[in-house]
């Protein structure tokens, strides 16, 4: 799972300067931060795209991703179905 997320990253050239994946039993969470201040395009990456295509991976629960604004960035998959 963890492959799939990085990859997910990694499609956009998106640096990880670090990463955090804690587990208990069948659910894990992961934290991941990203360096932009060397990306081409950091002035025009939609994080709304990466964020669905993580959410959206078989045994993804949910997904936030934080910067700007506080309490946004909250994506769920119920089902199949992409909620933000």
């Amino acid at each position: 799972m963890l492959a799939h997320i990085l990859e997910a990253f990694s499609k956009h050239n998106l640096n990880i300067v670090q990463q955090i994946n804690q587990s208990k039993g069948d659910i894990a969470y992961n934290v991941v931060d990203l360096d932009l201040s060397n990306h081409k395009d950091k002035d025009v990456i939609s994080f709304k795209n990466i964020q669905k295509e993580i959410t959206m991976l078989d045994g993804v629960l949910s997904s936030r991703i934080i910067f700007g604004v506080a309490g946004t960035g909250y994506a769920k998959n119920i089902d199949g179905d992409y909620w933000y």
